[in-house]
């Protein structure tokens, strides 16, 4: 829905473009490629789908993302969403499949060449005499799935209520993003898709200031493996000048990043898949993609390591190169090995029962419970089975889930933001989840997560772009939404969520957060955690205490 008057003041403020023929036309933003037309909205404005690195196709292809080279001045390119860019290679996502979840990207395009992100900037931002800071949301999707240009993942609403300039964006997803294989020069070394985001920061770097916003105030937030990518960035030198915070949504501290060798053995295995040799990476990057896709898949049948189960659930991902990655991501924090910046991360009540039940269709019998405890725990499963002893019931899934988001998720969390507080970051602040949505369809085809709080619940009240689906939050879910809004644009604003930054009145939430004060995590030896949730927040001191100490004296995390 455009709006003549936001026209005007865009114009007025001489922040975007002339005053001739921009109402009908756009907003037009100088970048160092190019003039940018982006579309007016009534929350403020949209840029759709900005190219921030070459296409990484042909011999690009495995390559790191490549500075954009082919300027379009004195044309002026095309941001408006008219003709939506693609988003990365992924499963699913067909124009005619469906999408319950609103995770497939606008226009359901697919491509190698996806490497464009989206901009979003308030009504404030149309009057703003000064830069505001900025939100870079990287998605979730365990590195096989997920576009910056998902409803999902729109950004439109959460900018207008933090009073942020939110940016989101693509990077490479599955064997495109991370294949290790071959050896030398040419050879295929992983991460490209981390690589990816780092080349999306540099392009925020260099051009955010041009549409409002504040090159050094930058929050990096994201959910799963976005949250997972950011820990990567928390660690990794070259990422370090490129943000200044953190927001982390559900960390999978607790499932492994490959080892090299581990990585090397399911390239050559995807190598077989395609007809070429190990190593050989002109036929590799002389597949198709259809054909790439296909090996892709075929790899999920394929063992990497027998040792090593809990790499079912994370087939492609991060690897420990050396470089990018030197240890195991929970290892990084419970050392302190990382960046000294404020962040906020957190979990949801019941994370692991969507892995859980997508991985066993069917019930778990109470011997299939223990050999999975044996398979995964070898000479410690006793101990886990005395903690985490099978139920009564037929079914034993809802136990094994209980078990899993204790330590996949909660519990090495606690671990890691004690880490980084041992380490001297005191600016940390911990949240768990705690709500149930009240909206229809959305866990179509994961029926098992209706009626519970599973991975990815808080990500529509963080950008509360529930309107879109044909649905609205309860006004008791509104103003869990808005405390959501209040603490994350006051803590990109200032770096505290509790103190507000300039205009916070502006985003609707004044107030909001002011009954509950979020301490610092280990502020007077507290370990205080703010519970979100309905009819109000909370907080809670050591949140599920005794399992957590369990897992930390059992140390058995990657």
């Amino acid at each position: 829905m455009t709006s003549c008057k936001s026209s005007a003041s865009l114009v007025e403020s001489g922040r975007y473009g002339s005053k001739k023929g921009l109402e009908e036309d756009g907003p037009v933003v100088q970048t160092q490629y190019g003039p940018v037309k982006g579309m007016y909205v009534e929350e403020g404005v949209i840029f759709f789908g900005i190219p921030f690195a070459a296409p990484p196709t042909g011999n690009l292809r495995w390559k790191p993302p490549q500075p954009f080279s082919t300027p379009w001045a004195p044309t002026t390119y095309d941001a408006t969403g008219a003709v939506p860019k693609p988003g990365c290679v992924q499963s699913g996502c067909k124009p005619d499949a469906p999408d319950p979840h609103h995770k497939c990207p606008r226009g359901r395009k697919l491509s190698e060449d996806c490497l464009y992100l989206n901009v979003f900037a308030p009504r404030t931002t149309l009057n703003a005499t000064a830069p505001l800071p900025v939100m870079f949301w990287l998605y979730g999707g365990n590195y096989l799935s997920g576009s910056g240009s998902a409803e999902l993942y729109d950004g439109r609403f959460l900018a207008n209520k933090t009073d942020t300039i939110v940016v989101t964006t693509n990077y490479r997803l599955g064997a495109l993003g991370f294949l290790v294989a071959g050896e030398g020069e040419d050879a295929a070394k992983g991460n490209y898709g981390i690589l990816d985001q780092l080349a999306a920061l540099k392009w925020v770097k260099e051009n955010i200031g041009n549409f409002g916003g504040d090159k050094n105030r930058v929050t990096t937030f994201g959910q799963s493996a976005g949250s997972g990518s950011i820990g990567v960035h928390l660690t990794y030198n070259k990422s370090a000048e490129l943000f200044q915070r953190a927001i982390m949504m559900s960390v999978p501290f607790g499932i492994p990043f490959r080892s090299r060798w581990e990585a090397l053995s399911l390239g050559n295995h995807f190598a077989g898949l395609l007809n070429c040799s190990n190593g050989d990476m002109s036929c590799l990057r002389s597949a198709s993609e259809k054909d790439i896709r296909k090996a892709q898949r075929l790899c999920k049948k394929f063992t990497v390591n027998p040792f090593q189960p809990l790499e079912m659930f994370i087939p492609w991902g991060p690897t420990i190169d050396g470089d990018i990655i030197q240890e195991q991501l929970v290892d990084s924090f419970a050392k302190g090995h990382l960046q000294r910046k404020p962040f906020i991360i957190g979990t949801v009540m019941e994370e692991s029962r969507l892995f859980i039940y997508a991985n066993w269709e069917t019930p778990m019998s109470t011997t299939l419970y223990n050999a999975v405890i044996f398979g995964i725990f070898r000479e410690k499963a006793l101990s886990v089975l005395g903690e985490y002893k099978p139920g009564s019931a037929a079914d034993q899934r809802d136990h094994l889930a209980v078990a899993a988001t204790d330590f996949l998720l909660t519990c090495p969390t606690r671990t890691a933001i004690r880490g980084a507080s041992a380490g001297g970051n005191r600016d940390v602040w911990l949240y768990v989840f705690d709500h149930i949505w009240s909206f229809k369809g959305i866990w179509k085809g994961k029926e098992y997560c209706v009626g519970h709080c599973c991975h990815g619940e808080d990500i529509p009240f963080t950008f509360q772009n529930i309107i879109f689906t044909g649905q609205n939050m309860t006004a008791e879910e509104q103003v869990m939404a808005d405390s959501i809004a209040y603490h994350y644009g006051n803590f990109a604003h200032t770096g505290d969520p509790n103190k507000p930054g300039r205009r916070a009145d502006a985003s609707g939430t004044a107030g909001v957060g002011a009954g509950v004060t979020w301490p610092r995590y280990d502020e007077d030896g507290g370990f205080t955690n703010l519970k979100i949730s309905t009819p109000k927040n909370e907080l809670v001191q050591e949140h599920k205490k005794d399992r957590c100490d369990f897992w930390h004296k059992l140390n058995d995390y990657p």
